[in-house]
């Protein structure tokens, strides 16, 4: 059967899959998550990913011009009013920058019976070379940190934000705080967003401390100590921009051997933020949680701001005791989620994990 029969027939077994796990979609709901999306595309091969939080599906479909590859993700992990501004923000960065980003086929906000919001975007090159930072070559890693800085500069140099906080479609906030508007949905901030800053990176560190593994709960005086030390360094006015504060191997297709960023994926539970703190938390991932004074993050922290001062049009002033703060407030992300992205581990490589998250926190006390 040639491509068109295939678009033309009925699927045959749509009611008759095997049985799936638990946590996966039936074959049945697949086609028709597909076909809400493209009426005249059909399913031909679904695998769902193996990592990931959310629903994700690598699906091969049939169209009227061919088979296309595509990625199938829906909302599972987040709060469906988190989930819902990714693939606006996809298409926006698709449209307006240069960023590799997949093209998105469709997304479907809501829906009575399928496991909305989901959308369908067209499947990318590259590896997901996830906590790899000190595998892949030094070179690689300077690239993929020169491709982020230049990215984020594009990032945030789109729309204007009224205030800090999670980026949210218009039908899902209480009011209009500033944004854009992609596809005719408007992108703005949520009910919690803050005019103030310094009042986001506060709620921030606190929620952090609230939800720390236990074997952190130790260091939460020292935290506290060090936010309330520099929390001065966030007087004054900052403007909100948008951001992609997940910056990490894990969210990136790459060429392992020569560092070339070929897509920026997870736009998912966006939020709009300042420059100088996008930049250190994209440095925190990029050099692997690396200790402060290690010339491998060095490496990594002075191509990012390079490039990202090459290809931003906006003023940059990086300030010593902002960054200070950021680098602990930032590190609550680890210990906080610790078992995630870490329990699959042996525990020795555990221990010496959680020394290095210590280590860290003690140094900016000292410093």
């Amino acid at each position: 059967m040639d491509d068109a029969d295939a678009d033309d027939a009925p699927d045959a077994d749509d009611e008759t899959d095997d049985a799936p796990d638990a946590d996966e979609l039936t074959d049945a709901t697949l086609r028709r998550m597909v076909r809400e999306v493209r009426s005249a595309w059909s399913l031909r091969e679904a695998a769902p990913a193996d990592e990931g939080t959310d629903v994700v599906y690598f699906l091969t479909v049939g169209t009227p011009a061919g088979p296309r590859e595509c990625v199938l993700k829906a909302c599972e992990f987040l709060d469906p009013e988190a989930f819902r501004p990714e693939p606006y923000l996809l298409s926006l960065a698709d449209r307006r920058t240069s960023i590799p980003v997949p093209s998105v086929v469709g997304a479907v906000d809501d829906h009575d019976d399928l496991p909305a919001p989901f959308f369908l975007m067209d499947r990318r090159d590259g590896e997901v070379r996830e906590n790899e930072a000190r595998e892949l070559p030094a070179d690689a890693m300077e690239q993929l940190a020169r491709d982020a800085g230049r990215n984020l500069a594009e990032v945030h140099a789109l729309g204007e934000f009224e205030a800090f906080g999670p980026v949210r479609l218009g039908a899902d906030a209480d009011r209009d705080r500033g944004g854009l508007t992609v596809d005719g949905r408007v992108l703005t901030t949520h009910e919690s967003a803050s005019d103030s800053w310094a009042t986001h990176v506060e709620r921030l560190a606190d929620d952090c401390l609230e939800s720390v593994a236990d074997r952190f709960a130790d260091l939460e005086s020292d935290v506290r100590s060090i936010v309330a030390d520099r929390l001065d360094a966030l007087d004054g006015d900052f403007a909100p921009v948008l951001g992609h504060d997940d910056y990490r191997l894990g969210n990136l297709l790459v060429d392992p051997a020569t560092g070339e960023t070929r897509a920026v994926l997870d736009w998912g539970n966006a939020n709009t933020l300042e420059v100088q703190y996008n930049l250190v938390v994209t440095e925190q991932y990029l050099s692997g949680w690396a200790p402060h004074d290690d010339p491998f993050r060095e490496r990594v922290r002075t191509a990012l701001r390079e490039e990202y001062r090459a290809a931003s049009d906006a003023a940059y002033h990086p300030d010593e005791r902002r960054r200070e703060l950021y680098l602990a407030v930032t590190r609550l992300f680890p210990m906080t989620c610790f078992s995630l992205w870490y329990g699959h581990r042996p525990e020795p490589e555990r221990e010496e994990t959680a020394e290095r998250h210590r280590r860290a926190i003690r140094d900016l006390l000292e410093g």
